[in-house]
């Protein structure tokens, strides 16, 4: 479960920064590049930038010793399709978590005051942490809108399997980390995910019922209210044939 914890600790950091430049804007006209360390005893470091580099925040890192994540931040004005454009971006990474979350916020250019709603950018590889997973390769996993109607929606089953329980366990979470960030780039659509689970060579242990259980639960409390316009249902192969 801790790639999924991970993962809603990541997005929750970001909303709490973007509140915290918000309310003091004096922050981002200070230095707008900032890092937000978190140590792995739960205080957090909060470090004008020198530089916007990667090698700067590898070497930040390194500097301050055992971090488990940080978010970096930065304010852009820009020209889309003739018109100016200020927001601030956000990039956050776990050491848990294999892609890094980038969101941004729009703003006005003056007065630095949001525009519009906190919105998910796109997923980053992690570079800054050594990510912990299981030793075997990443499981099968294909996509396949089914025919069952939903209203403004769309229905699709995932098919996912592995012959190594905890490669499966750990890609289920992946899986939907990659997906619910993905779908709020369609928020007027509702998708139903069907994820059909296979262990390849043998029938599911209890071991992996009681994880994806866990999971299942875990993403009712905690995604659901996150990422409205989705949700998921789990079955596993065996049970379908």
């Amino acid at each position: 479960m801790e790639y999924l914890q991970a993962a809603v600790f990541l997005e929750s950091l970001i909303k709490e920064t973007n509140n915290l430049l918000l309310q003091n804007k004096e922050m981002i006209l200070e230095s707008p590049n900032r890092m937000r360390v978190i140590l792995d005893d739960g205080t957090r470091e909060d470090i004008p930038m020198d530089s916007y580099t990667n090698d700067y925040v590898k070497r930040t890192l390194d500097n301050l010793g055992s971090s488990k994540a940080f978010i970096m931040t930065d304010m852009v004005s820009t020209e889309i399709k003739g018109k100016d454009v200020t927001y601030l971006s956000y990039k956050a990474y776990h050491g848990e978590v294999d892609k890094g979350l980038v969101f941004y916020q729009l703003v006005d250019k003056i007065f630095l005051s949001p525009v519009g709603p906190l919105r998910f950018s796109n997923l980053e590889d992690n570079i800054f942490y050594r990510v912990p997973s299981p030793p075997s390769e990443e499981s099968s996993c294909n996509t396949m809108e089914t025919d069952r109607v939903v209203e403004n929606g769309k229905s699709i089953v995932f098919f996912i399997g592995h012959m190594d329980e905890e490669r499966l366990i750990y890609d289920i979470q992946r899986l939907i980390f990659d997906t619910v960030n993905n779908v709020t780039r369609h928020p007027e659509l509702q998708f139903e995910f069907i994820i059909q689970i296979a262990r390849y060579g043998a029938a599911p242990s209890d071991n992996l019922r009681r994880s994806v259980e866990s999971i299942e639960e875990y993403t009712k409390k905690h995604i659901y209210p996150e990422y409205p316009n989705a949700t998921f249902d789990f079955i596993y192969e065996q049970d379908a044939n």
